[in-house]
């Protein structure tokens, strides 16, 4: 579903209010989004996070990606965002999942978002003091228009700018908790140069740092890693799996 119009015409409501329709008629079960809403639903600010309640959180979900039009701006067809945008609305729906897009001027995302693939397309306006939902659906062949739209009652901060980031934003306070290899193994993923950990790390410390110790910290935190994933799901053995195997595979 994609929801535009000017600012307050009531958007953000109206996309609380169809999620909060739909969990009282009892077609969906879960709803996050990255707007505040004071512990309703699950509160989301990155594509990671979203991809992974996609895929781990059973039942019907919708997820509410508010100022839309900002983090998924298609003057940048090519940006990153975009592509795993676009990627996670065309595989979410085999976990039984849902997008709605909150944004001010249509044109700021993909075209392809509101085509035919979308379900939904309202238009927010107002005449006066009432408020407007212009809604096109694509199992409908009539525009209808409705009027006296009613307030959600999903509490929500109308001045919140609704972050989102591609990637999950990690707790400074936390990495520090985890030692020196994971605090080199942070540094090394958010800035990937050496020199910039060894600077960093001398003034976290307050001291010294040769390169080759600050490589040694990022080797350690990698065979932990490993570690700890081999015991997760150790692999069965070779043979074991040979044996398995039709008689034209193992010649």
């Amino acid at each position: 579903m994609v929801i535009y119009g000017n600012p307050d015409t009531g958007k953000t409501n109206t996309a609380l209010l169809c999620v909060e329709i739909g969990l009282n008629e009892g077609v969906l079960d879960f709803f996050a989004s990255n707007i505040q809403t004071y512990g309703k639903g699950e509160r989301i600010t990155s594509l990671e996070d979203v991809d992974f309640w996609f895929k781990n959180q059973t039942g019907r979900k919708c997820f509410i990606l508010d100022e839309a039009g900002i983090h998924d701006d298609s003057r940048s067809p090519l940006s990153l965002m975009q592509r795993r945008i676009r990627h996670e609305v065309f595989v979410i729906r085999k976990f039984r999942g849902h997008v709605i897009f909150v944004l001010q001027e249509l044109e700021d995302i993909d075209k392809w978002k509101h085509s035919e693939l979308t379900g939904m397309l309202i238009k927010k306006e107002t005449i006066g003091n009432e408020y407007l939902a212009k809604i096109k659906a694509k199992w409908m062949e009539d525009l209808i228009v409705v009027r006296d739209i009613p307030s959600t009652t999903i509490p929500f901060d109308t001045l919140d700018i609704a972050p989102f980031t591609l990637e999950r934003e990690i707790d400074d306070a936390e990495v520090e908790l985890k030692g020196l290899p994971y605090q080199v193994a942070y540094l090394y993923a958010k800035h990937g140069n050496m020199s910039i950990i060894t600077r960093e790390l001398k003034e976290k410390t307050q001291k010294e740092w040769k390169f080759q110790q600050v490589k040694r910290l990022l080797q350690k935190y990698l065979r932990e890693q490993l570690r700890i994933e081999v015991k997760r799901g150790r692999p069965r053995k070779m043979e074991v799996i040979n044996d398995a195997m039709p008689l034209q595979e193992k010649t």
